[in-house]
């Protein structure tokens, strides 16, 4: 199997979409897709822009498994330890994302296809900046926020600051052949709603129905509130029957371990229950958001409300990092979660008695050295002449070429 699946550019600029399937080698529905797509996009086009395939871990593919020595999705944060196989997965992947960047004429948009072992409708999941809302809207399915955080090391939380908006896309169980259908019908209406490429009107209009009938009756978001980690020492048995978005209660038996039972730890719905022997997260808790507090939060972040806290009592901005916030405990239990959800933060432990809080920051808040996180721990690509660079990733400047 090859690196690049597909590769395609219109004759105008525009925003590139990369399409990204096998980042786990038991996930081969995105690849079937992205083939698929490819196939299509021979008699459609490209108007403006352009539309890369990639393959992720080809060597999982190639076995069927999740992954050969470690997890390629778990890795890009500290990096993959050089002896082992994904290294050599990951190096391939960083430099291909720096090559698009370097020669994209326009902002480069990411969307990482996965399937689940459990079933469940179709949904997004990132970082919750307004960038990643802003691509993940385009799709007529679930939003989930705040999982990509959950999950260090995942490949769209380290684009979390840089130029590149980013989404993964679950399309539902493994074996589902759905599921190849709904991966299909996501990059359709991405293309078509980035105004890269432009299909037949029944064709989108097929699509986008398909994914709001799979997703009806669901939540438009949801916000993770806990997630459930898997300990080999002790196994994992995920009780049968369990399903995405499916409502639980506080204090219900969820699954089994060999020290007892597993319960809910608050109401709330349930996402990726593992019904699977690789991985290490047992599930997830979301509470649902309505479109209301998302456009209020918007409103906030736009405005950059958090930025008087440090002049209120009980809360201190952290001056040498500007992610981090402190919060007296008395003050974190009188406010309730929402309000630091509107402001992007979430909890990130505690020092010195305080609550630590921790938010990404938007593109153009800070521009990370070279050197630091995962888009600066290889030589990031030249500058080109009117562009800075972001976690090693270009930003195209409004008014100069290529923007």
């Amino acid at each position: 199997m090859r690196r690049i699946l597909y590769e395609i550019h219109g004759p105008e600029p525009g925003p590139t979409l990369v399409g990204l399937g096998g980042m786990h080698g038991n996930e081969p529905a995105g690849v079937e897709a992205l083939e698929r797509l490819a196939r299509r996009l021979e008699d459609v086009g490209v108007r403006r822009g352009g539309f890369v395939a990639v393959a992720g871990n080809l060597a999982a593919l190639e076995a069927g498994a999740r992954f050969m020595d470690h997890d390629l999705n778990r890795v890009w944060e500290a990096g993959a330890p050089e002896a082992s196989r994904e290294h050599r997965e990951m190096v391939e992947l960083q430099d291909l994302m720096y090559r698009i960047l370097e020669g994209s004429r326009g902002p480069v948009k990411l969307v990482d296809l996965h399937t689940t072992s459990g079933e469940g409708p179709p949904f997004t999941a990132t970082a919750d900046l307004l960038l990643n809302r802003e691509l993940a809207l385009l799709l007529p399915v679930p939003m989930v926020l705040g999982l990509s955080e959950a999950l260090p090391g995942t490949l769209i939380q380290s684009l979390a600051g840089s130029s590149v908006a980013g989404m993964a896309f679950e399309a539902g169980r493994h074996e589902d052949p759905e599921s190849v259908r709904r991966s299909e019908d996501a990059l359709v209406l991405l293309l078509s709603g980035l105004g890269i490429s432009r299909f037949e009107p029944d064709a989108a209009r097929e699509a986008r129905g398909r994914l709001v009938a799979a997703g009806r009756g669901h939540p438009r978001a949801l916000h993770l509130t806990h997630r459930h980690g898997v300990e080999p020492a002790v196994g994992f048995n995920m009780h049968p029957g369990f399903r995405s978005f499916q409502p639980v209660r506080r204090g219900q038996v969820i699954a089994t371990t060999g020290e007892g039972e597993v319960r809910a730890p608050a109401s709330g719905r349930l996402l990726l229950p593992l019904y699977q022997s690789s991985g290490d997260d047992g599930f997830f808790l979301g509470r649902p958001v309505a479109s209301s507090w998302l456009r209020l939060s918007e409103w906030i972040r736009k405005v950059g409300a958090e930025r008087y806290l440090r002049y209120m009592p009980g809360f201190r901005v952290e001056p040498a990092d500007r992610r981090l916030m402190r919060v007296h405990p008395r003050l974190f239990r009188v406010l309730p979660a929402r309000f630091f959800f509107l402001l992007g933060y979430r909890p990130d432990g505690g020092h010195d008695g305080w609550v630590v809080l921790r938010r990404d920051l938007e593109p153009g808040e800070g521009v990370h050295e070279k050197g630091s996180g995962p888009w600066g721990s290889r030589r990031p690509p030249r500058r080109r002449r009117g562009a800075v660079l972001v976690r090693g990733a270009v930003v195209h400047e409004k008014g100069r070429e290529g923007a």
